[in-house]
């Protein structure tokens, strides 16, 4: 993970971890719970597949997956996030380790396919993108997505919500003292500053991805990619 976020990302996550999944629904505006389900769909998962979540958090991503589908390993940055996913118990995660996105502790050629929500954005995308080439085996698949800076017909509204409503609702849980306050103040500058998604289907391309794809969630709060390793 990019050396200049790691902490910041650490920070927000180890913070957070207790409460993850409320917040996520309520920073989201439970838009995230539509996100998971487009991932999974453009994941279009075969039985008997090895999968590797990068950024599994607490697991909300395999609470959608059906167990049995395939072998499915989710890997953290946080040993808080690890240690809630376990005590959750989601049948269809069969692993979970502590590792970092820009260096997966796995081998070349180890997975068919790879998820990701909510990482790219602390990480070096180049990093990101050839380390997910190199643990792929050639035909495996790679779909994610992240917060995106907002654009297009809904910007002025996104805008409005991402860079104003998150940090007063940061400032109010920090009065009250509740946990949750740094992330929904860090929040807005990271996606501000880290536009990861520009040129980011160029560089899957030049990673070793074919039929590279893009989609704007929810009028670009989000946005995911998509790729096939050649």
């Amino acid at each position: 993970m990019s050396r200049g976020l790691q902490p910041l990302a650490r920070t927000i996550f180890e913070g957070l971890s207790p409460s993850y999944d409320r917040v996520l629904d309520a920073a989201t505006l439970l838009q995230d719970r539509y996100w998971k389900r487009w991932l999974l769909s453009e994941a279009s998962i075969e039985g008997g597949e090895r999968i590797l979540d990068v950024g599994c958090g607490t697991g909300v991503l395999e609470e959608g997956l059906q167990a049995g589908r395939g072998e499915v390993v989710g890997l953290d940055l946080t040993e808080e996030m690890i240690r809630l996913a376990q005590r959750k118990r989601v049948p269809s995660i069969d692993s979970l380790c502590l590792g970092d996105a820009e260096r997966l502790p796995f081998a070349d050629g180890s997975f068919d396919l790879l998820l990701s929500c909510y990482v790219v954005k602390y990480c070096s995308a180049p990093l990101l993108a050839s380390e997910a080439a190199r643990v792929l085996r050639p035909g495996g698949r790679f779909v994610l997505y992240d917060f995106s800076r907002p654009r297009g017909a809904y910007a002025p509204f996104l805008a409005f919500y991402t860079y104003g409503v998150l940090r007063i609702l940061g400032a109010v849980l920090r009065l009250v003292g509740a946990r949750g306050a740094f992330t929904y103040e860090a929040l807005p500058s990271v996606i501000q500053t880290r536009p990861w998604d520009d040129g980011f289907g160029g560089l899957l391309r030049s990673s070793g991805f074919r039929d590279v794809g893009m989609k704007r969630l929810s009028g670009g709060a989000a946005t995911g990619f998509w790729g096939t390793r050649s």
